[in-house]
This record gives structure tokens, sequence and C-alpha cells, in this order.
């Protein structure tokens, strides 16, 4: 009986627990229903209160308000408040703002109104106290020049006008009072007036340099009407009579024309360059233009004719990038012991760059140069382009150096926490796509690299790949690769992959190189989606494919994009022999580039010294890094993959043997 009742008992408390517990459950749903039906209503809200003040209306936001003081977007109403007011608004409510949202973007957009109301207004001294020159435009830049004339500030004024002074076009009309008053001082002084005039012939601004001879000392005249000639006859560099190649301003001329009389004739440029050159007191360094051009059309010739031109050229002659691109140059067209050579050229701030050490082990190692063997496993220890061939070299795993770092909960919930990330999160929410992009790359800038590292997980967690890359490139964490890599729209892509017969990590590495696998990405040049397909190739393509395309708004959606992507890359494949190597080339610069770039090899060539020959650095870096990112995201799905296949690695030139 005792057991009996003590059996009752405890079902009780168990009946008890359940229902105690189904009601704690029906709370929290329901105030978690409230909450979000209190959201809503609040989205709800800020839409109509926005666009109300934007018709003019300040009612239905001075009603709402009470229910928005806690929506992560309410500084935005009071931003367009306060703007739509600026011209009437009591200085204390708009520095209340700006002091409230101290650095935070709604603060920024308020102080650019704010400047330019104080403008109008005359009131410098308020101008000067909210004055940034990190955000400031030309024109802001002239009003600050004003402000520090106006204020009394005569001298801070002067060095703002000089430098305002040296820009090479023309400026702004609101400039004009800030160098009256500075040319009334004796400005500006000789040095500054050429230079500016120098500036504005460098960048074609030939109009604007004739209306700068005015400003020139008399001694200089004669020498900026040399230089005015010398851009309509470039020729006239040849005419040894006319210049005093040991005077900064004649080397300043010469090496303008000599530029532009190599686009025309290099030969003679060439020679004429080499005969100033040999001028005892001059300043190669001043001449480092025109021999850079001279080598880059020497090279359309023969990359064999431009490499003896730099190697011939006194140290002081030649930039850095001219020294990189002797090394190419041999790469192309001579040996190893060419390329031996050219490396030495190399500063030693180039030549200690995994790039040169790569190139460095490889001819030494071709060569027999015992002590370049001892360079390889150091490269090979690189996640890289560099570091992949290296391995191949060795014949040894690629080194990844993927670290899966627990992310500190309570970090995480700070930053997500952080009134710039809610805004980014609301404004996504609402439809302010890019708004919110704008709110989150102004907050994690200003953040410290470990809550850089916890709002990229958060990116990455809410399907922002994009910012999830960018956020951790800032913070520097290279080693997340499934964050900097993420596999996403997986069935888009297997699918593609299927039907085209190519490795799905092949088609996630171009588009993590073209979008960082954000689906909605435009380029200023028109390319759309995760591949960026241009429209015109998306249809041709289409077409070609028997792929359904309506127009370019197909190419925002991930599967289309996909299809059609991947579609042009088996195009680019088989036009190619299948080599990715070419194929990637073909799709970052066009195909018809591939046969002009293999003409420059006199014969068959292997893959690496055709990727690092190829001239257009964007090029030669995508084809780089999609080679690479494919191993990785190989890695993330456990396989390995080599950067290339056997059949890519020597690439047939149909050119060989050809003279052009």
């Amino acid at each position: 009986m005792q057991h009996r009742s003590r059996a009752v008992a405890v079902r009780a408390i168990r009946l008890i627990s359940w229902l105690l517990a189904g009601l704690l459950l029906a709370s929290t749903w329901r105030a978690s229903a409230a909450g979000e039906t209190s959201l809503e209503r609040q989205r709800v809200l800020y839409r109509d209160s926005l666009a109300a003040l934007r018709a003019g209306n300040r009612q239905p936001f001075l009603r709402a308000r009470p229910d928005l003081l806690d929506y992560p977007l309410y500084p935005y109403l009071e931003l367009e408040d306060l703007r739509r007011r600026i011209a009437s608004s009591p200085t204390t409510e708009v520095e209340a703002f700006l002091q409230r949202y101290a650095g935070e973007l709604p603060a920024l957009r308020l102080r650019d109104a704010w400047l330019s109301a104080l403008e109008r207004r005359g009131d410098w001294n308020g101008f000067l106290r909210h004055y940034d020159a990190g955000s400031a435009d030309l024109p802001r830049r002239c009003n600050h020049a004003l402000a520090l004339l106006r204020t009394g500030n005569s001298a801070a004024a002067d060095q703002a006008a000089a430098a305002l002074w040296v820009a090479p076009r023309s400026l702004p009309a609101n400039c004009d009072p800030v160098f009256a008053a500075w040319m009334q001082r004796g400005n500006p002084q000789p040095e500054l007036a050429w230079q500016r005039f120098e500036a504005a012939m460098a960048a074609g601004q030939i109009p604007l340099a004739r209306y700068l001879q005015r400003f020139l000392p008399p001694s200089a005249r004669a020498d900026a009407e040399l230089f005015l000639q010398a851009a309509d006859n470039p020729a006239l560099a040849t005419d040894a009579r006319r210049w005093r190649p040991r005077e900064t301003r004649h080397a300043q001329i010469l090496d303008f024309a000599l530029t532009r009389l190599a686009s025309r004739d290099v030969r003679t440029a060439r020679s004429t360059l080499q005969q100033v050159l040999r001028t005892d007191g001059v300043d190669a360094t001043q001449l480092q233009g025109a021999a850079s051009r001279v080598a880059n059309a020497l090279a359309a010739i023969s990359g064999t004719e431009a490499l003896h031109w730099i190697m011939g050229l006194d140290a002081a002659a030649r930039s850095e990038r001219l020294s990189e691109d002797a090394v190419r140059y041999a790469l192309r067209s001579d040996g190893w012991d060419s390329v031996l050579g050219a490396l030495d050229l190399l500063p030693a701030t180039l030549a200690t760059t995994e790039r040169w050490r790569y190139w460095a082990a490889r001819a030494g190692s071709a060569r027999g140069v015992q002590t370049a063997q001892a360079a390889w496993p150091a490269l090979a220890q690189t996640r890289s382009w560099y570091g992949f061939l290296a391995a191949d070299h060795l014949g040894r795993p690629y080194a990844m150096q993927h670290r899966r770092d627990a992310t500190d909960q309570t970090l995480l919930d700070a930053v997500r926490a952080l009134p710039g990330i809610m805004r980014a999160r609301e404004l996504s929410y609402i439809g302010a796509g890019l708004e919110s992009r704008r709110e989150w790359l102004h907050t994690t800038r200003r953040l410290d690299a470990r809550q850089q590292v916890a709002a990229a997980h958060l990116a990455a967690q809410w399907g922002w790949h994009q910012l999830a890359i960018m956020t951790l490139a800032a913070a520097q964490e290279w080693n997340a690769l499934d964050l900097r890599f993420p596999i996403v729209h997986r069935s888009d892509f297997d699918a593609a992959a299927r039907r085209e017969k190519v490795d799905a990590s092949w088609l996630y590495a171009i588009a993590r190189q073209e979008s960082a696998l954000d689906p909605g990405v435009r380029s200023p040049a028109g390319a759309l989606g995760l591949m960026q397909v241009m429209p015109a190739t998306a249809q041709l393509t289409a077409r070609q494919a028997g792929i359904p395309y309506r127009g370019s708004s197909d190419l925002l959606d991930p599967a289309r994009n996909v299809l059609i992507g991947s579609s042009y890359m088996r195009m680019m494949l088989d036009r190619f022999g299948q080599n990715r190597v070419l194929a990637a080339a073909a799709y970052n610069a066009g195909p018809g580039r591939i046969g002009q770039w293999l003409q420059r090899h006199p014969a068959d060539v292997e893959y690496d010294r055709f990727v690092e020959t190829i001239p257009f650095r964007e090029t030669r870096q995508y084809v780089q890094n999609v080679l690479s990112f494919a191993v990785i995201y190989a890695y993330l799905e456990n396989r390995q993959i080599p950067l290339v296949q056997a059949h890519e690695r020597v690439i047939h030139n149909p050119y060989a043997g050809v003279r052009h």
C-alpha cells in the first residue's frame, strides 16, 4: 500500500513537471512570437515613417517614434529627419546626434550634410570643428582651406592651398578665393608651379598645362614651351642640340618625349635614350619611364631583344617593375642561364619574395646549382600557387594549414549585439542590401582582429559569404579555409559539373575568384552573378548549349548562372584541348588573347612558365588563384587533386617555329 502511494505521488510529480514544462514552452513560444510580431510591426512603422519623411511629412515619424526607439534602424529615421530640416536644425540637436553615434555610419552621413549646411551659412568655425580630412572630396578640401582663411589662419590656409594646387586637373571654383589670397602672398613658388605644370603634362591635360604657363617664372617658360612641343612631336627628342639632359627639367621632358616616341618608333627611341643615358652627370632615375616603355615596345617584337635592352641598362634606369619584366622576358624566350642572369637584377626586396625564390630554385635546379635544392622545402610549406608548385617538385602533399578554431560564444554574442552589426542585418532583412553592406564594412573596419574573425563567423551563418571572406582578409586570418572557401549552392554546382563533365571543385574555384560566392554581385563592366557572366556571353552560350535564357536577370539566379557559366567554361576547355590553364586565362581575358600570348613563346611551353609570362597582371593572378582554389575546394571535400593534370603540364604551342 505504501509502495502504491509512492508510485501515485511520483506519477503526480511527473504530471506536474510536464504541465509546468508545457506552460514554460508555451510562454516562451508566445514571447518569441510576440517579439517577432513586435519586430515585424516596427519594420512596417519604419518603412512608413521613412517614406513620409522623404515626402516631407514629419508627423507619421513623430507618432511612431515611441515604438521605434529600440529598433536597430531608428538612427536612420533620426538621420533622415535631421537631414530634411538641416537648414533650420539647431546646432545643439545636430551635435547631440553626432555625439550619440560618434564614429558610426549614420553620424558620418549627417556630418556630411551638416558640413554642407555650415558652408552655406558661412559658419567657418563650426565647419572646422566638424571637418574630417579623411573623407573630404576636392570641393570640401577647398572649403576647408577657405575656412582656415576666413578664420584668420592664413599660414594653414596657404599650406592647404599648396597641397590643392598640385592636382593635375582643373580645380573647383570654390578654390578660387583661396588661391587668390595665396597668390597675393607671392605664390606659387617656382618649384611648385613647375610641379603642377609637369603633372598636367604627364596626365595629358595639355590645355591646363598651357594655362599654367602664366604662373611659371621666366626662367622656366622656354622649357615649358619645349615640353609642349614635345607633346606634339616626340621626335624632337632625337635633336641633341635642344637638350641639356643633366638638368632636371630637361630630363623630365626627355622621359616624356621618349616614352611617346617608343610607341611610334621604338628603335629610334632606344638609340636616342642610350645616347642620353651615356651623358655624364645625367640622373638615370628620371628616365625610368622611357626605359620601361622601350622595353615593353621591344617585347612586342621579341622578348629576347627586350631582355638584352634591360640587361644593358644601369641599375638607376631600371624600375623594380622593369627588373621583374626582365625575368619574365627570359622565361618567355631564353634558357635557364638567361633566367638566372635576369634574377640577379632584382633588388633584395623583390628577390626574397616567394615568387622569385621559386624561380631562382627552378632555374638553379635546371642548371644543377647545388644551393638551389635547399630552397624547395621552405617553399613547399606555404599554401599558395608557388607553394603548391614546390610541393609538386618534391612530390610532397600540399600544405593546407587549415585551422578550425572554436568560436568564443561570448565574443560572438558581443559582436552580434554591436549597433552597426545589428543595423547591417536589419537593413538586409528589409531589402536594403547596399546599405547593409556599407554598414557592415564600416563597422567591421573599426574592430580588432579577434572581433573581425567573430564577425566573419556571423556573416557566414547569415549567408553573407563574400563579406565573411572580406572580413577575414581584413583580420589577416588566412587559415579558416571553411569560411574563406564556402561550399554553397551545392546542388547547382553538382548539377552543372555533371552536365559539363568537369570537377565541381573547378567550378567552385572560378566562382570563388569571380564573385566570392555572392550571387547578386555586379561588376563595373556589367558581368553578373556567381560566375560573373556578361549578358552578351550568356545569350550566346545559352543559345549554343540549349539553356533557356530570358535576359540578364536570369544571371542573378544561382542555378541559371552556374549552368551558363559552366557551359561557357566547357566551351573554353573544348577550344583549348581540355587545358584548364588556358581555359582559365580565356575565361578571364577572352579567348582571343591566348593565341597572341602563345605566339611570344618559341616552342611548346611548360605551364608554370606560361602562367608567369602572361602579360596582364590580373589574368596572371587569376589563373594562379583558380588552379590553387580548386585544390583547396577538393581538400575541403576530403579529396586530393593535383594542381595541374598530366596533360596540362606542357602547353602545346601551334605557333612554335613560326616567325612573326
